[in-house]
């Protein structure tokens, strides 16, 4: 699926105006980074590179070439899916080299470890940037999982541009563009019930809380983890 192919669809929903087809593939595209700066995609989700963590640096952009977790393709990440750091440096030999997953924690909690040197074992994302804690004492080996940034096509051809959702979110997608184009067209409450439609409804004392189209949409991770057997942890109590 490319972004033209949602043309058809938001022009409906746009009751069959056709004057503002130029302009869509900007909706599209809005709605894409709202969409997937919020939820998590299999299609996004990709591998970096093996590489090092740089000594004395506890601080990493999200994007651009500063980052030397990201693949070169990839200009910014928006989930950080797994982080591994090895407990040595490069060359690492894969099934003897060890190392620990580093996890995710609140700043208040990474950044006192983020001044003291060590291997990095915590991270936290603030802005812009990555904050790991503690601070590389040497140039330990790692390799993150991510989730990358939506990429475009550039504006003249943006209409080509694959879109990196699964099939049954073409609905969505559409809903989504239209309503942006109807805040800038004068169709306002027809862009409010998209939203509505899109995000649900909190109800009141009157009316029950509706999910909207979203939050029925189950992600690949939920069905996934419906297909496994839950584990329960045995306790032994003294007698």
């Amino acid at each position: 699926m490319i972004i033209s192919d949602l043309y058809p669809g938001i022009i409906r929903k746009l009751r069959g105006r056709t004057s503002e087809t130029s302009d869509l593939p900007f909706y599209v595209k809005a709605a894409l980074l709202d969409i997937t700066q919020n939820y998590e995609f299999e299609e996004l989700r990709v591998t970096g590179p093996v590489t090092s963590f740089i000594v004395n640096q506890a601080e990493y952009p999200k994007s651009g070439n500063g980052c030397p977790f990201l693949l070169a393709s990839d200009s910014k990440l928006t989930f950080i899916v797994t982080w591994y750091c090895y407990f040595n440096v490069l060359p690492i030999t894969l099934g003897q080299s060890l190392g620990l997953e580093i996890k995710g924690r609140s700043p208040r909690v990474v950044e006192p470890m983020s001044k003291i040197l060590g291997q990095p074992t915590l991270y936290s994302m603030v802005g812009n940037s990555i904050i790991v804690g503690f601070m590389p004492n040497i140039a330990y080996a790692t390799q993150m999982r991510y989730q990358r940034q939506h990429p475009f096509n550039p504006d003249n051809v943006l209409g080509s541009s694959q879109v990196f959702l699964p099939d049954d979110w073409q609905d969505i997608l559409e809903y989504a563009a239209a309503e942006k184009a109807c805040d800038d067209i004068g169709m306002t409450e027809i862009g409010m019930l998209y939203h509505q439609k899109l995000y649900g409804s909190p109800g009141d004392r009157r009316h029950t809380p509706t999910p909207g189209l979203i939050m029925e949409r189950m992600s690949m991770q939920s069905r996934l983890t419906t297909y496994n057997e839950k584990q329960l942890r045995p306790v032994v109590r003294p007698v």
